[in-house]
């Protein structure tokens, strides 16, 4: 992958280093944007404040359809936490992350604070380079071997974030590239399915900072602009079904993402560690794209389980290989995600991997007071 196909824009000004922590937490998000979604929605929102950032998921981003239950939108907001992790290393700082467990009104996920100085290191060095680079690539992979060790190096990454990554052997690839093929035609008969997709489609020419215009699937401009309407009325179930089933046999790196258990904890962790595995093979010059439907679909996924013989839960089945130098998708710009914005530092709290249990109120405390949540355009609150 050249230089030249950076693409994701995160360049353009120099790191704030004579600013406060507000200046660089903002500066630091131009990466945490670069993380990947399905269809490309992008489904965060971030609030700074002092030398804290919350992210929250963005529910006005879900796919019902594809993601009935919101576990890809919370990878994606954990992927997006490793790309500000990185980031923060490179230009000489460490951050706290609290992740919130289970589900809150306002779709808090976590908070992020900017630590102390600290030194990057080679490795941190071309994980970080990765960010821009990284790509999902739709396009026909070919034959090459990965790098001999990096499987080892990405199980690595995986165990990171306490999540196991599996390569499917041989032996099981045609019983899983079956389900794959099921899989699709089972989507792809669905209405809704197919609206949806069809709404984050656009055409090469589209000004929309997100979604996955035709250049995305190798379309040509007169392709891509009828494509929305192909998605949404024609029947291509069966064409999707025998060209993923052929891709999920054959590709040279078929991998499986699995956590203990499958409660939104996880699947943030499952997210932070796709990401970390996908910057290592971006630096090893590899590309990946996914198989989605054997997770969304609770049958799918229980045989996709027995298949791989996958003690934990499976989050996410991707590919890895060479290929075709992909653009860039778009992106919304900082401004458009950055909700609430105060220089002014947070009241001190100390941010732990797991939020404590609250304290029960004391006598004569307020009861069933909501969070405070910022409105779009609004200075975040101080809380």
């Amino acid at each position: 992958m050249s230089s030249e196909h950076a693409g994701h824009s995160a360049e353009g000004s120099s790191f704030p280093e004579g600013g406060g922590p507000a200046e660089r937490l903002r500066f630091l998000l131009r990466y945490a944007v670069l993380a990947p979604s399905r269809h490309n929605t992008q489904p965060w929102l971030f609030e700074v404040e002092g030398d804290e950032v919350r992210l929250f998921a963005d529910a006005t981003r879900a796919l019902p359809a594809a993601d009935p239950d919101g576990r890809q939108l919370l990878m994606a907001c954990g992927a997006a936490l490793v790309n500000l992790r990185v980031a923060a290393q490179h230009f000489g700082h460490t951050i706290s992350v609290e992740v919130l467990p289970g589900h809150r009104a306002d779709g808090l996920v976590a908070r992020v604070r900017l630590e102390e100085r600290w030194a990057s290191t080679p490795d941190a060095e071309a994980m970080f380079h990765a960010i821009p680079l990284r790509r999902t690539n739709r396009l026909p992979l070919d034959g090459r071997e990965p790098p001999e060790g990096l499987l080892t190096a990405l199980l690595r990454e995986a165990r990171r974030e306490r999540v196991s990554l599996r390569a499917v052997e041989e032996r099981g690839r045609r019983a899983v590239s079956e389900i794959v093929a099921e899989g699709d035609r089972l989507q792809w008969a669905s209405g809704r399915f197919r609206a949806e997709l069809a709404a984050w489609t656009r055409s090469n020419s589209s000004s929309r900072p997100d979604g996955m215009p035709g250049y995305s699937f190798g379309m040509s401009d007169a392709a891509a602009f009828v494509h929305p309407l192909a998605v949404r009325f024609a029947g291509a179930g069966r064409a999707e079904a025998d060209r993923d089933r052929r891709r999920a046999f054959g590709t040279k790196a078929l991998l499986v993402l699995s956590t203990p258990g499958d409660a939104q904890a996880e699947w943030i962790a499952a997210g932070e560690a796709l990401q970390r595995v996908l910057l290592r093979a971006t630096c090893a010059g590899l590309y990946a794209s996914y198989f989605s439907q054997v997770i969304e679909l609770p049958d799918m996924r229980l045989r996709l389980r027995e298949a791989i013989g996958e003690r934990g839960v499976p989050q996410i089945m991707f590919r890895l290989g060479y290929g075709l130098e992909v653009r860039a998708p778009p992106r919304r710009p900082v401004d458009d995600v950055l909700r609430g914005f105060d220089a002014t530092p947070a009241r001190p709290q100390p941010l732990a991997l797991c939020a404590p249990p609250a304290p029960p109120p004391g006598p004569g405390a307020a009861t069933g007071a909501r969070p405070a949540v910022a409105q779009p355009g609004s200075a975040a609150p101080i809380r």
